[in-house]
């Protein structure tokens, strides 16, 4: 089986293929320029693809949404430091296969990725408990409010503010800024800037 893992820092990058060298069903290979990702998808044919969310510049999301186009039957990782919970959403959608957080220990990045390639789909039961909070919510998760932070950081795009300039702006890295914005697209159900300004707008998010 051929992997293809996606992360823009090295380190990471290295840490998490040594989880996986050991076992010989898998082929790996690294990129960290998802950029160039997909180049090389558009060349070669992967099983499965591990996605850091955040990374530059183009957002794991973002990636998703491209890769889906260009390898339609490469099963979709989004490996992720921050909560699964925020990015359940995608799951529902089959905008990606499955979830891995950074922390998973060998075992459970194996199991996770040999569960995708099978067509099964690992969760955590929090997951359940999602899915019937939706359901007797009856609402999107595009249509409840944002919190204050990320509708602060969302106006500041509308206005045509860079990441860099909403960094200086509100006080924080730029790095900071780039995880909200991943945290909004999905939240959201979108995938880039202008897309969050106008589905923001249109839900009356931004008043």
């Amino acid at each position: 089986m051929k992997l293809l893992l996606i992360d823009d820092h090295p380190v990471v990058l290295n840490g998490t293929k040594a989880l996986l060298d050991h076992d010989e069903q898998w082929s790996i290979d690294t990129e960290t320029n998802p950029v160039f990702a997909l180049e090389l998808l558009r060349r070669e044919t992967y099983d499965c693809c591990l996605l850091d969310v955040n990374m530059q510049p183009i957002n794991g999301i973002q990636l998703a949404a491209e890769l889906r186009e260009i390898s339609p039957g490469t099963r979709l990782i989004l490996y992720t430091g921050y909560d699964l919970k925020d990015y359940y959403d995608l799951l529902i959608k089959r905008k990606v296969d499955g979830l891995l957080s950074k922390t998973a220990t060998k075992e459970q990045v194996n199991h996770t990725i040999s569960a995708v390639l099978r067509g099964d789909l690992l969760v955590p039961a929090e997951f359940l408990d999602y899915i019937a909070r939706k359901m007797t919510a009856g609402k999107t998760a595009g249509s409840s409010s944002l919190p204050e932070k990320e509708r602060t950081i969302l106006k500041l795009v509308a206005e045509g503010f860079t990441n860099k300039a909403i960094a200086v702006e509100i006080g924080v890295s730029q790095r900071t800024v780039e995880n909200y914005l991943t945290k909004i697209f999905t939240h959201l159900q979108v995938e880039s800037r202008a897309e969050a300004v106008n589905k923001a707008k249109d839900a009356g998010l931004l008043d």
